[in-house]
């Protein structure tokens, strides 16, 4: 049996907030010497993410739509390995729910993993101090949005002698904190200060030894590792057509403007051989020669001044394309190959010119939708018929200015995924992890295509 100490933190209320408390948990448990490892229950990206500046770690993601029991399970004790504690956070289900959408349920990675179960419940969405009826599975509550501290010994006795279940901690109103989380850009990570404000009041009623008691009470039966593994997970074992005398190499987009990456896609890739290096698109003037540019999604409009101002990099991404070579792009990086993109301001700023269009950015954010799509036709990132699941970026719309590569076959679903060229580009977020056949064909050798002498890159 392995030692993972472990815990789940969700809401059950519609449109609360889980990310206050997760916060203010991390930095308690941060301060006190543990090596937390943050899990988000679904694969998609959140608007706003402290775990790096608090823990030191990127946040990993779970997925019980896009995995199956036994592949989550191996993604969780990868991340959580050398870890003190593991905190997966979420939405729980109300009970009693009547139908289930698409995508990722905590609740199911709670049974998947044996992970204790803690409750956020904000008090001021209360109704005449009425509580939410007890879910069937509940380890502990915090408490979130507490008018005072007399009210938060109150409802502990209340929640305690009716829920049967301890009250683990409490954050009280924050006007002052709200003002700062509400100035703070979408995609960025908050300062490491608001975090430890938020832990330093959790600390004023929370019980930090029982919450680790609580994440440690449950050892975690081996996994037998299949996907996370150099002797499984290499490309020669999977029978991908690669030279061995030359490994993929992959250079990845890292900055401020496009970071969003699934931590498990580049373990894999370097597991399975790859060389994974990194570059900046808006410092950098030098691209590192590689197989396959990988863009990321990130948020490109804050940086757009930079990004097109950048005219070696620009340059030296379309020389790539030209010469035949492979790009996969995401949500941002889809935008970063348009002719332009929009700001917040309104303005369009010339980008790579790669995909005939223009990137809108959409002004009322929409949340990630988990979509099932199939691949209408054969490309190097999959064959036709391949299906693929991951949750659509609604950042960005595309604006056609000549013809797209479109790659689905599901209507309504034609600017979602494109190939121009050798170039794969994307509004959904792939987790590979989940889809390793799909990772089989990064490995995969192509024929280089003719000079795109004609195309809409030139400089």
């Amino acid at each position: 049996m392995l030692r993972l100490p472990r815990v789940a933190v969700g809401t059950l209320q519609a449109d609360a907030e889980t990310q206050p408390c997760t916060w203010a948990l991390m930095d308690l448990l941060s301060r006190g010497g543990a090596q937390v490892q943050h899990f988000h229950s679904r694969a998609s990206f959140l608007p706003l993410n402290a775990a790096l500046a608090v823990t030191g770690l990127n946040t990993r993601y779970l997925d019980s739509w896009l995995m199956t029991k036994d592949i989550c399970r191996e993604a969780f004790v990868h991340g959580a390995g050398g870890c003190d504690l593991a905190l997966v956070e979420g939405r729980f289900e109300t009970p009693r729910v009547a139908g289930r959408e698409p995508g990722s349920r905590l609740d199911l990675l709670c049974d998947w993993l044996d992970l204790p179960r803690i409750v956020v419940l904000d008090v001021s969405r209360l109704a005449d101090c009425e509580l939410p009826e007890r879910p069937d599975q509940v380890d502990g509550v915090l408490l979130d949005r507490v008018k005072s501290p007399s009210d938060v010994f109150r409802l502990q006795t209340c929640l305690e002698a009716l829920w049967d279940v301890p009250v683990l901690g409490a954050l009280l109103e924050r006007s002052s904190l709200e003002d700062a989380l509400a100035r703070l850009p979408r995609g960025s990570s908050p300062p490491r200060e608001l975090c430890r404000a938020l832990g330093d009041q959790l600390a004023r009623f929370a019980r930090p030894d029982r919450i680790r008691a609580l994440a440690g009470r449950r050892e975690f039966p081996p996994v037998r590792p299949l996907l996370f593994s150099p002797a499984t997970g290499g490309c020669a074992s999977r029978g991908t057509a690669r030279s061995v005398h030359r490994p993929l190499t992959v250079a990845v987009a890292f900055d401020a403007a496009f970071n969003c990456y699934f931590p498990d896609t580049l373990d894999l890739l370097e597991l399975r051989g790859a060389n994974v290096v990194d570059f900046s698109p808006l410092r950098d003037e030098v691209l590192p020669e590689a197989d396959i540019v990988y863009l990321g999604c990130g948020h490109p409009e804050f940086e757009a001044e930079a990004l097109a101002s950048n005219h070696c990099m620009l340059l030296a991404l379309r020389n790539h394309v030209r010469g035949g070579r492979r790009v996969y792009a995401e949500g941002g990086g889809l935008a970063y190959l348009c002719e332009h993109l929009e700001t917040p301001k309104g303005e369009l700023a010339p980008m790579l010119g790669i995909l005939p269009g223009v990137a809108r950015l959409n002004r009322q954010r929409t949340p990630v939708r988990p979509v099932e799509v199939t691949m209408a036709k054969d490309t190097w990132l999959g064959c036709a018929g391949t299906p693929l699941r991951g949750y659509l970026n609604s950042n960005w719309s595309l604006e056609p200015t000549g013809p797209l590569g479109e790659c689905l076959a599901e209507p309504g679903y034609e600017t979602d995924l494109l190939e121009q060229f050798q170039v794969i580009a994307s509004r959904m977020h792939l987790n590979f992890a989940a889809q390793p056949g799909v990772l089989d064909r990064f490995f995969l050798a192509t024929s280089s295509q003719p000079a795109l002498a004609a195309s809409r890159t030139s400089v």
